[in-house]
């Protein structure tokens, strides 16, 4: 796995969408402790609800890659390139915490959909510490 990037830029919005309690809770709670309000999506279907509406109102997006279908993190990045979404997209995923994982998404998910940084969760499962990986 490659080295943790430095912290990204402070943002002071952002919508979380992830649908494992413990993973989001703690990501909530990171970026609370950086100054951010953070409103939690608990679905796919719900976050593309809240993007739906309310895209404009966050400088960041972080979604986890699988929810409910193994893929439905996409649906989000793809609604937020297809609305326009200007700020920072982050993903989340388990699949990120292998070299080959990682190489794959750098690649998929920061050329093809344009995400800033990456989060791999086995840091956050193992020490309950939230690492940011540029892309």
């Amino acid at each position: 796995m490659p080295r943790e990037a430095r912290m990204p830029p402070r943002v002071d919005s952002v919508l979380l969408v992830d649908d494992n309690d413990r993973y989001a809770e703690v990501i909530r709670a990171h970026l609370e402790r950086r100054g951010a309000m953070v409103e939690r999506a608990r679905s796919a279907r719900e976050g593309l609800l809240v993007l739906e509406k309310r895209a404009g109102s966050f400088q960041c997006l972080i979604t986890d890659i699988t929810m409910e279908t193994q893929l439905s993190g996409l649906r989000i990045l793809r609604k937020a390139r297809g609305l326009g979404f200007s700020g920072m997209k982050v993903t989340t995923s388990t699949g990120l915490d292998t070299r080959i994982g990682y190489l794959v998404n750098r690649f998929v998910l920061g050329i093809l959909y344009g995400c800033d940084y990456l989060i791999p969760k086995k840091p956050i499962k193992r020490r309950g510490k939230v690492a940011w990986i540029r892309v």
